[in-house]
Parts: C-alpha cells; sequence; structure tokens
C-alpha cells in the first residue's frame, strides 16, 4: 500500500484510494458522499446496477464539479471587469490632474 493510500468501503466494496491533496478524514467523507447518493438512486429511481450507480454518481458529481468551476470563471471575469474599471478610472483622474 503507497503512503497516501486511503482504504474505503463503498457498497460493501473495498477501494484504495490515492488523492494527494486529501488526507483519511475527507476521501473518507467523500467515500460516504458517494455510497449515500448510490443508495438514493437505487431507493428512489431503482436503479440497482452497482456499476450504473457509479457511473451516473461520477457524472453528477463531475458535473457539480464543473459548474463550480464555471461559476468560479464567471467571478474571475466579473472581478477582472471591475478592476478594469477601476484602473481606467485612476488612469482618467490622473490624466485630469496633469
Amino acid at each position: 500500500m503507497a503512503k497516501n493510500t486511503v482504504s474505503v468501503e463503498i457498497k460493501k466494496i473495498p477501494v484504495d484510494v490515492e488523492i494527494p491533496e486529501l488526507g483519511y478524514v475527507e476521501i473518507a467523507d467523500l467515500a460516504a458522499k458517494v455510497e449515500r447518493e448510490m443508495k438514493r438512486l437505487q431507493e428512489e429511481d431503482d436503479v440497482i446496477d452497482t456499476l450504473k450507480q457509479a457511473l451516473v454518481v461520477a457524472l453528477k458529481f463531475a458535473a457539480d464539479a464543473y459548474l463550480k468551476e464555471q461559476a468560479e470563471g464567471g467571478r474571475q471575469k466579473e472581478d477582472a471587469g471591475r478592476v478594469e474599471q477601476l484602473v481606467n478610472k485612476l488612469q482618467s483622474v490622473l490624466n485630469a490632474s496633469k
């Protein structure tokens, strides 16, 4: 087992996970979230196939990450626009005072 490998269990299936940026607690929390979502799919949507559950959960989490990234990118563009406006105002004030 590698130094940063964490062993978790999802749907009674042992999984060794290595994510250098995360520790045991974070990985265990993510595994619990995956298991809860898979259980919800089984109970609410009647998806019995474990592989299908895992794929749907993976796509859901990927979509969540993608949407968060898009939202953060939008905020960065807004912030950059505000900074540019501020720079232009400061330049105009400096030019007017010359």
